[in-house]
């Protein structure tokens, strides 16, 4: 049952049951994230978003890496924003991160404001996922970065592997390919991904094109 609630909740999290997967996410994710951004270059002065933020880990990574930038996180689970906002107040209150309650369909953003934009195992959940990436698009500066991180990646080892999960929430692990695809169709270039087979985990980089 502690599993089923939690699951339900990866895409929303609401009530206590989100409260606990906000909590899942942050300690499950964080190796994963760590490995992701080694493959994407950030700088000290960069601006940057989290898209699907959640509890506010990679908020605070990114903080880490950013000396005097900013970094943005949005999440549509104004739960999400609640801890996220808790887990960065010192980033908040010193002007280093803010967290707003948004939509990647509809990002609250003028267009190319961001150096670098990431997504960690959102990708999933976005209704609209060529328009999505597009709208991401817009909103990344000329050269800008964008990173997307996942875990549940199809593979022809083990093809079943993430059935019930799927099927539960009415959501599709991706493929290298298809996620090249995309991105190619979405307008990025210099589409480059990488795996880490012993996990079975996939991110991919792309880049807005220089003007």
């Amino acid at each position: 049952m502690k599993y089923h609630k939690l699951v339900e909740n990866a895409g929303r999290p609401q009530g206590f049951w989100g409260k606990m997967m906000i909590k899942a996410m942050n300690k499950g994710h964080s190796e994963l994230t760590d490995w992701a951004l080694a493959h994407i270059k950030i700088n000290r002065s960069d601006t940057a978003l989290d898209v699907g933020c959640g509890g506010g880990k990679t908020v605070s990574k990114l903080c880490t890496k950013i000396g005097n930038g900013k970094v943005f996180g949005i999440d549509y689970s104004q739960l999400c924003v609640d801890n996220s906002k808790k887990l960065n107040k010192n980033n908040i209150i010193c002007g280093k991160a803010s967290i707003l309650q948004a939509s990647v369909s509809s990002l609250p953003f003028d267009s190319n404001k961001f150096d670098v934009v990431t997504a960690v195992e959102t990708y999933y959940f976005w209704q609209d996922k060529l328009n999505d990436l597009k709208e991401i698009y817009r909103v990344m500066k000329p050269g800008g970065r964008l990173l997307l991180v996942f875990e549940m990646v199809k593979s022809d080892d083990e093809p079943h592997k993430w059935d019930s999960i799927e099927k539960k929430l009415g959501i599709e692990a991706v493929s290298r390919d298809g996620i090249k695809d995309i991105l190619l169709h979405a307008g990025y270039q210099n589409i480059r991904t990488y795996t880490k087979s012993e996990n079975g985990w996939l991110c991919a980089t792309a880049e807005k094109e220089q003007v």
